[in-house]
């Protein structure tokens, strides 16, 4: 990596980390190159405002889901129990940045900014959903009797309703924990009997906070 681009990856890192702390308002361009000790000029050479940070990093973190999900779902050898664990493990850790005003911010004050990551969030559901949904049924672990459009349609309708900010601080929960509890209710309802006893066996070895 370059000088550019390293100076580049600090910069979009830091931002993230104070957004998260502080809420996207209440950051400036001079506080972000304040904490990195570098000049304004410098900040300002790699993005114009705020808004440019902010889509850098939300399609940061797009090109992150899109990548790690594609390359589980294309593990032909990994058992299915392990896909499925890896998957709401990796979900429940994007569901943790929720937490902290950064969300609520977006949704005042950068309502298309926040329109385009539930769109994203919905879109991406129902492609990968519906395909691990499909792997479990021809892996025997999932049930066949259940429509795969149903389970996907009450998972998008739970993350919508559950997951917001106003939502979660009325919560004595976590947003990683109360989306862990969103997909073990869909996939426990949905295990065959051997999938549930290779699901129970993963717990017994690994703990219930894995699975």
């Amino acid at each position: 990596m370059n000088e550019e681009k390293e100076i580049k990856q600090r910069i979009v890192l830091k931002a993230d980390e104070m957004f998260r702390q502080y809420g996207f308002s209440k950051v400036t361009m001079e506080g972000i190159a304040s904490d990195l000790a570098i000049s304004k000029k410098t900040l300002y050479k790699h993005f114009s405002n705020k808004d440019h940070i902010l889509k850098e990093l939300v399609h940061a973190n797009k090109c992150e889901v899109e990548n790690f999900i594609e390359n589980l779902m294309a593990q032909k050898t990994m058992p299915f129990i392990e896909k499925l664990k890896n998957f709401m493990n990796f979900i429940a850790k994007q569901a943790a940045k929720l937490d902290g005003p950064m969300v609520h911010d977006l949704m005042k004050c950068n309502p298309e900014v926040w329109k385009d990551i539930e769109e994203f969030r919905t879109k991406k559901a129902y492609k990968h959903l519906s395909q691990l949904f499909q792997e479990g049924v021809e892996s025997g672990i999932f049930r066949k009797d259940v429509n795969n459009s149903v389970i996907v349609l009450a998972y998008v309708a739970s993350i919508h309703s559950l997951i917001n900010p106003e939502v979660l601080s009325k919560l004595p929960i976590s947003a990683d924990q109360a989306f862990r509890d969103i997909l073990k209710i869909l996939f426990e309802g949905i295990f065959t009997t051997e999938g549930r006893k290779k699901y129970k066996s993963t717990i017994d070895n690994y703990g219930e906070q894995t699975l």
